[in-house]
Parts: structure tokens; C-alpha cells; sequence
């Protein structure tokens, strides 16, 4: 009992340690691909390693972490309680649509849920690998190195600031070290474990540690040996600011100049609290220049407005009944206004006046006295539209030819544009009736074609190669900017107005409370979009990159025995229980109602993916025929190592050697006896073995009785000619 105890508080202490380190492994995690609630993934760590210290069954522990993850998915990324009518909707939508991403190569398509429980599944594996290292081998020595060249490679190549945790994680690694070799020590040597007094070792060490990491780490320090070599690398590769270099990620005024990779920056811009998912919108641009984005030269005058007073935009907004608020809390004070779709009116605690350039619509504020005000926190009044799909239907292609004017910009184009972008967009749009699905299919191309968003491995044109060009026929390979530059070019080529938008996409979203979900947006979240000119409706917001949902509403108010993926909806549902959201297939199918029918309509779909897993059964199904001598006598082995040792377990064990026997070629022959056939196994697997259990097992057959034998050895001869079957 005093040993189990103390076995237990070992791996409680070394547990302990784990955690903090895993903890330092999640940090940068989390900072450099901005995800949020990393106090969850901090409770399937500390769940794990509970279950994993008090040796919970691997059955019910298994059922524990799958029941947890499930929970943190349906927390995270669903509106509704986990015990809801919505959650197995919602599951079963997200594993149809990821399936399909990865059986058909879309592996870019996969969505923030499946990706999240990979990486929970990731932390299971690690930390079933990391109690195997410790309850094992007692040694932690590998992934503490590790540990530390993960953290030093981020710190040196990355934002990420790994200083603080480097010297955290060599302090609880040298603890971890020190405890697990005394360990170790006592397993070796073969005396007693009192004689070690090993407490006494181990509480001066854990104390030394301590000590000498706290005066290393504040003695003073001299400079670095060598001169830091990431300078150096940058500079061969053309990565140090100058010519070709990385850019580093956010919104910028000057667009003259579009590609080139991008450096990530999770700097927080903003934060705020809304019911709804919002694209944050900052201004347009009119005139593409084959390289990049500028502004015509023409002043088309500004507007001012004041606090609560209504703000007049291109943009279509909702009805009055559906007005809500959006409170803004700015890290970093900008002298501009964020604004979101359906837009009425901005209230700040200053006075302040809200100056719109009618060109780009973008709105500065402004003192009362001219000078730049930057609020740190502003209110958005708002009411977003609702578009109905059947007068977006009803945009025909003969309806672009009665606009005025003022459109031209919108319609501009270099002449340097290759005939093949314009040749692409009217195959795309071919078979396409409405204005409405033409730029639908547009948008929709890049999810099918073989492109790939990359903000690392985007390149720059040539010198006369054309920025749309390139990425749609050439490189295929970028960012928002590549994708939203090509839609705009795409539909101007075939009379579609369209413009190009900047702002912020919706951020990194946070727990819902109370139905208001927290959002924060950095740097990283900098993002480009379209807008595009639907006659009849009028400017509505498009995204065609990779990887990002719209946030635009439609009613969809068309009954149709077809419908398309992008817009299935039951025809009995009421106008309120109609989506908010006009999101990709996979979204729009978690709203619809969930069928046996719609199941077995996709499963019939897949048929080249059925095939491939019958394809693949029956490699599998011919592999194990092959290697059955192999891997039967396996299973047979520990199937026999469960049973009681008696006299019929033995009779069956006995027959099932023989079987293997013969797999192997080693049958009995007709007359042979069981003796000689016994003689003749040991002469070919060289061993006396197969006699002494053929001598047991003809006793038991022909005397009809049983005799005082030890089955453990028996057994022990039984494993021993089955292992060398195999061999």
C-alpha cells in the first residue's frame, strides 16, 4: 500500500510538471495562428493526464475525451446548446462536408471545427506517447529537448517572444530529468529502495535547480557570441524589407503594388460583442492598374455627419423592426471608421464628425476643431439587409446595358489585360441566366479549380506580366488579394460592375454568452473582398477566397425541385427560421432539415469514393490472406494468454497449432501418428517442444482422463512453437 501511494505521487509530481510544459508547447500555439480559447484546450490537457494518472480503463477514458471533444466543438463553433434538437445536425453537416473536402482532395476546404479536433486528437496521442516515456522508459530527456528547439526555433523565426519560456521550460525539464533518473537508479541497482533515502535526494536537487535558474536568469548578461544569423538568411533570400522581401500582414493605404509573400502579425485591433458574423468594411478601390489598385483621378465630393445622425451609403440596408448595436473596443485607435453592412448611424462618448469620401467611401473622423479624432471605443447602429434570391434571379444579363454612367469606373480595365482571363470568365458564365448567377459562379471557382491559398508562397508578377494573369493561370497559389483582384477583373471583363473592398474579415471568435459572441480582430484578420452590381438589388458583398465564408443574407424565396447546394432550404420553413447566413454548402446544409433521404441522396453521390473503399477493402482483405501465417497465430496467442489453463482450453490450443502447422506446410500426413507427425514438426522448427505436448495431448485423448501437468509451461511450449511458426 505505502508503495502504490508512493508510485502514485511520483506520477502525480511528473504529471504536474507535464502540464506546465505542455502548457509553454499551446502558448505559441495559440498566439501565432490567433485561436482562441486556449483555456479549453488547457482542460483536455489536465483531463487527459487525470485520466491517465489514476489509470481509468482505456474504453472509458477514450469515451470521456470523445465526449469532451464533442462538447468543446458544439461549444465553440455552434449557436446552440449542446442538448439540443441542433447538435446532431450540426455534427453529422460537419463530418459529410469534411469527408467529402478530404475524399476529393480539398483538404484547404476543411473547416475550423475538423481542424480543431485533430489537434485535440494530436494532444491525446502526445500525451499517451508522453505516459508511455515516463511509466516505461522513465526518461522525459527527448521531449524535453525538443520541447526547448520548438520554443527556440519560434523565438528566433517568428513574433513570438519564447524568452520567458524557454528558461521555464529547462527549469521544470531539469526537474523532471533528475526525478525520473533516481527513478530510474533504483530499478537498476538491485538493493533496497529505502537505502536511497530518495526523498532526500530528490527535495535538495528540485531546491538547487531552482536556485541556480533564478540566479542565471537574473545575472547580469553579455552580448551573443555570434551575430544572429536570421538577418543574414533573410538578406540571401531577399526577405530584408528591400525589393522582394515579405510584407507584414494588415491594412495599408497603398495597394499600387499587389503580391509577394506576407509575414503574420497577431497584433489586437479591435474587440467587440455581436449577435451577428460581420465583414469589417474601411473602403473600396475603382481603378486596377495590371499590377495593383488605385483611385481614378476624380473628386466626387464628401459628407459629413454627426454622432446618431444617419449615415448615407451605397449600400442597401435592413428594415428599422431589426435594428441592433455593435459596441467597438479599439487596442489601437484608428482616425477611421469600421463600419459593417446595413450601416445607420455611429455613436461615439466624444463629439465627433464622420467625413465620407463619396469615391471610396471611406469615413474619417474628425474634432469638431478639423484635427483627427481617435475614438477608442465607438457604437454601430445597424440593420442588415435581407436579399431576396428570387429578384436576385430576375437580374437579367440586358438590364447592365440601362446604367448610367457612373458605373464606368466600376467597369474599368487595362488594356493590357489578356483576352484568356475574359475568355475564362465567359466559359464560367456560359450556361448562366441572371447577372446574380453568373457572379455566383465566379465566385465559386476558385473552390474548384486547383487553387490554393498560401500568404507565404504568393509571388510577384513579372515586369509585364499581368497581377490577375498570373494567379489565374500560372501560380494559382495565394492570398485574399489574389482571389478578390481576380473576381473584380473577372466580372468587369464581361460587363459586370464590380469593386474591390478592404477592411477586416470577422475575427477570431470567441464563447457565446448570452447570444453575443466575442470577436477580436488583429492584424492577421486584415482581409480584401467584392462587391459586386446586381441591377434590380444593387451592391451586394462577394468572397471568393478560399477558406472564408461570406456574411450576406438572402431570403430564399424560391421554390425549386433542384436546388442549387448554395441555396437548399425546406419549403415549409417560415421566413424567421430561414438562415442569417448565406455561407458554402456545408453551412447552408447544417440550416436544412435533416433526412434519411438527403443521407442516402449523398451517399449515392460519393460513388468514386465508394469505389476507392472498396478498392481499398479489398487490398486490405488480400494483405491480411496473405500474411495470415503471420498475424493469426498472434491474435491466437493472446486470445489462449486470457483463457483458464484447463484441459479443454489446452485441446483447443493444441488444434489450433496444428492449424498453423499446416499454413506454414508442416501438415500431418495420412497414417502418419501423432508422434511421429510430433518428431517430424521439432526436426524442422529445431526444437523438442511439439513431443511434449503431443505426449500430454494423447494421454488426455486415448486415456479419457486427466493427469497432474503444469499448464503454465504447458503454454509456455504452446507460444513458444507458435512463435516459431512466424519466425
Amino acid at each position: 500500500m505505502k508503495k502504490s501511494l508512493e508510485n502514485f505521487m511520483e506520477l502525480a509530481f511528473a504529471y504536474i510538471i507535464i502540464f506546465f510544459i505542455l502548457r509553454e508547447w499551446l502558448e505559441p500555439v495559440m498566439q501565432l495562428t490567433n485561436t482562441g480559447v486556449g483555456y479549453l484546450f488547457l482542460i483536455f490537457i489536465g483531463l487527459s493526464l487525470a485520466l491517465s494518472l489514476f489509470k481509468v480503463p482505456p474504453a472509458l477514458s477514450g469515451l470521456v475525451k470523445l465526449g469532451y471533444i464533442t462538447w468543446f466543438v458544439i461549444f465553440v463553433y455552434s449557436e446552440n446548446p449542446f442538448f439540443s434538437g441542433h447538435t446532431l445536425p450540426f455534427l453529422t453537416n460537419e463530418v459529410t462536408w469534411n469527408m467529402v473536402n478530404i475524399f476529393s482532395g480539398n483538404f484547404g476546404q476543411v473547416s475550423d471545427p475538423f481542424r480543431t479536433v485533430l489537434f485535440l486528437v494530436l494532444i491525446w496521442m502526445l500525451i499517451y506517447l508522453i505516459h508511455h516515456w515516463i511509466t516505461v522508459h522513465h526518461n522525459i530527456f527527448y521531449f524535453f529537448a525538443l520541447t526547448v528547439f520548438f520554443i527556440a526555433t519560434l523565438d528566433t523565426f517568428s513574433e513570438y517572444n519564447g524568452k520567458a519560456a524557454i528558461v521555464k521550460v529547462v527549469v521544470l525539464g531539469l526537474m523532471m530529468t533528475g526525478v525520473l533518473f533516481i527513478k530510474r537508479l533504483r530499478l537498476q541497482v538491485d538493493v533496497p529502495s529505502d537505502i536511497f533515502k530518495k526523498w532526500k535526494i530528490i527535495l535538495p536537487m528540485l531546491i538547487s535547480v531552482a536556485l541556480v535558474s533564478m540566479v542565471a536568469f537574473f545575472l547580469p548578461k553579455t552580448g551573443p557570441t555570434w551575430a544572429d544569423p536570421v538577418p543574414f538568411i533573410k538578406g540571401v533570400t531577399g526577405q530584408n524589407g528591400v525589393g522582394d522581401g515579405k510584407k507584414t500582414v494588415g491594412y495599408s493605404e497603398d495597394d499600387s503594388r499587389l503580391g509577394g509573400p506576407y509575414n503574420g502579425d497577431n497584433t489586437l485591433i479591435f474587440t467587440t460583442k455581436s449577435r451577428d458574423r460581420h465583414y469589417w468594411r474601411i473602403d473600396i478601390k475603382d481603378t486596377y492598374t495590371s499590377k495593383g489598385w488605385v483611385l481614378s483621378n476624380e473628386f466626387m465630393g464628401e459628407a459629413v455627419f454627426e454622432n446618431d445622425t444617419p449615415i448615407q451609403t451605397s449600400l442597401q440596408v435592413g428594415s428599422r423592426e431589426n435594428e441592433r448595436q455593435i459596441e467597438l473596443d479599439f487596442a489601437i485607435p484608428m482616425p477611421f471608421l469600421i463600419q459593417t453592412y446595413g450601416m445607420l448611424s455611429v455613436s461615439a462618448k466624444e463629439p465627433t464628425l464622420y467625413i465620407q469620401d463619396a469615391q471610396t467611401e471611406k469615413i474619417v473622423t474628425k474634432q469638431q476643431s478639423g484635427s483627427n479624432q481617435l475614438l477608442s471605443s465607438y457604437t454601430l447602429i445597424y440593420s442588415e439587409p435581407n436579399y431576396s434570391l428570387q429578384e436576385l434571379q430576375m437580374s437579367e444579363p440586358v438590364m447592365l446595358e440601362t446604367l448610367d454612367s457612373s458605373f464606368d469606373r466600376f467597369l474599368q480595365l487595362p488594356n493590357t489585360l489578356p483576352k484568356r482571363v475574359q475568355d475564362l470568365t465567359i466559359d464560367i458564365t456560359r450556361d448562366k441566366a441572371s447577372v446574380y448567377e453568373k457572379i455566383k459562379a465566379v465566385e465559386g471557382y476558385f473552390s474548384k479549380g486547383n487553387y490554393r491559398y498560401d500568404k507565404s508562397a504568393a509571388a510577384y508578377p513579372a515586369e509585364q506580366q499581368d497581377y490577375v494573369d498570373q494567379f489565374l493561370f500560372d501560380t494559382k497559389v495565394g492570398y485574399c488579394d489574389n482571389f478578390s483582384t481576380s473576381m473584380v477583373v473577372m466580372l468587369r471583363s464581361i460587363g459586370i460592375p464590380a469593386r474591390w473592398v478592404k477592411g477586416f474579415a470577422p475575427g477570431n471568435a470567441g464563447p457565446l454568452s448570452d447570444g453575443y459572441r466575442e470577436y477580436q480582430i488583429t492584424n492577421n484578420n486584415a482581409h480584401s473582398w467584392v462587391e459586386a452590381y446586381v441591377p434590380g438589388t444593387g451592391w451586394i458583398e462577394f468572397e471568393p477566397t478560399i477558406g472564408f465564408s461570406g456574411a450576406v443574407n438572402i431570403n430564399y424565396d424560391v421554390k425549386n425541385d433542384t436546388p442549387k447546394q448554395e441555396d437548399v432550404l425546406q419549403p415549409q420553413e417560415k421566413p424567421e427560421q430561414q438562415p442569417k447566413k448565406e455561407q458554402t454548402a456545408k453551412n447552408s446544409s447544417a440550416t436544412s432539415t435533416f433526412s434519411l433521404d438527403s443521407v442516402w441522396t449523398w451517399l449515392k453521390s460519393l460513388k468514386y469514393v465508394w469505389l476507392a473503399i472498396l478498392a481499398l477493402l479489398i487490398i486490405l482483405a488480400v494483405t491480411l490472406f496473405v500474411q495470415r501465417k503471420t498475424w493469426i497465430p498472434k491474435m491466437q496467442v493472446r486470445v489462449y494468454r486470457k483463457k483458464e489453463a484447463d484441459w479443454t482450453n489446452f485441446e483447443t490450443s493444441y488444434q489450433a497449432l496444428t492449424k498453423q502447422l499446416v499454413r506454414i506446410g508442416l501438415s500431418r500426413k495420412r497414417g502418419e501418428t501423432l508422434r511421429a507427425f510430433a518428431e517430424r514438426v521439432d526436426a524442422a522448427l529445431e526444437t523438442e517442444e511439439m513431443q511434449k505436448l503431443t505426449a500430454v495431448y494423447e494421454h488426455y485423448i486415448y486415456s479419457n482422463n486427466g493427469q497432474d501437468v503444469d499448464f503454465v509451461k504447458l503454454r509456455e511450449s504452446w507460444e513458444y512453437l507458435i512463435n516459431r511458426t512466424i519466425s
